[in-house]
């Protein structure tokens, strides 16, 4: 059921811009000075849009939907979407930040945002996926509130997503992260997952922030994407036989 929620006055708007801004600062550590790409949600959605390419990393066929979608409090042009090499030629981070919160009464807020990420002109493969926020439940209630993200990972030629022992094999899996203050909830910020050599993935992500009529005030304004990837087996195989080569090389006299 969608949940209409009525304009903020200015005094809250400045509580607001207050707490969101605070925590973008002390939620996460900052990207460092290395290659980015940065735009605006609304810029990068629908199929035929190209996305954003950095290194051998495609982002595109973005996706966007709320369960609110009358409420001024944030729009596709409200997100701001970054891809970044942090140093690592390895890892890759897609980091998207915004002002998403619930005040008491403001119930299971929902925004929802898909992409396609692929491995082009290179031979690596990705190996690990990871979801991380800085949801958090800042001022206390006496009823629930809290913030969260449930994200499914998925690949697209329907193969097996992780090798799990024992487990059926599945194409999709769930990433999740949690905040509810002081409530009874197990709080994590992040969650990190191994998964079989692919090059394509589709991702889909739950924003959630929620507070009861008597809730505190809860809060996200940073969630990150983390992929990291290996060259393919070949690449490694002919990598150890160079330098074995020349390991050899170097004992003779």
């Amino acid at each position: 059921m969608s949940v209409q929620i009525k304009s903020a006055n200015p005094a809250r708007k400045m509580r607001r811009l207050l707490a969101v801004c605070g925590l973008a600062v002390l939620g996460l550590p900052a990207v460092s000075n290395a290659a980015s790409q940065q735009a605006t949600l609304d810029t990068l959605l629908g199929e035929d849009n190209p996305g954003i390419r950095i290194g051998d990393k495609l982002y595109h066929n973005f996706t966007f939907s709320q369960s609110t979608p009358n409420s001024p409090d944030i729009n596709a042009r409200d997100i701001n979407v970054r891809v970044s090499n942090t140093g690592n030629p390895q890892q890759y981070t897609l980091q998207f930040t915004f002002g998403f919160d619930a005040f008491p009464g403001e119930r299971r807020n929902d925004v929802v945002i898909g992409y396609d990420l692929d491995v082009v002109g290179s031979n690596d493969f990705m190996n690990r996926v990871g979801l991380r926020f800085n949801g958090s439940v800042p001022a206390q209630g006496t009823g629930a509130a809290f913030a969260a993200v449930n994200e499914s990972v998925s690949t697209l030629d329907g193969s097996d997503l992780t090798s799990v022992t024992g487990g059926p094999p599945s194409d999709t899996e769930v990433l999740d992260v949690f905040n509810d203050g002081s409530g009874p909830g197990a709080d994590t910020n992040s969650d990190f997952l191994p998964i079989n050599l692919t090059r394509r993935l589709r991702f889909t992500k739950d924003i959630i922030v929620s507070s009861d009529t008597n809730g505190g005030y809860a809060v996200i304004s940073v969630v990150d994407n983390i992929v990291d990837q290996v060259p393919e087996p070949g690449t490694l195989a002919v990598i150890g036989i160079a330098v074995g080569a020349m390991l050899l090389r170097r004992r003779r006299p």
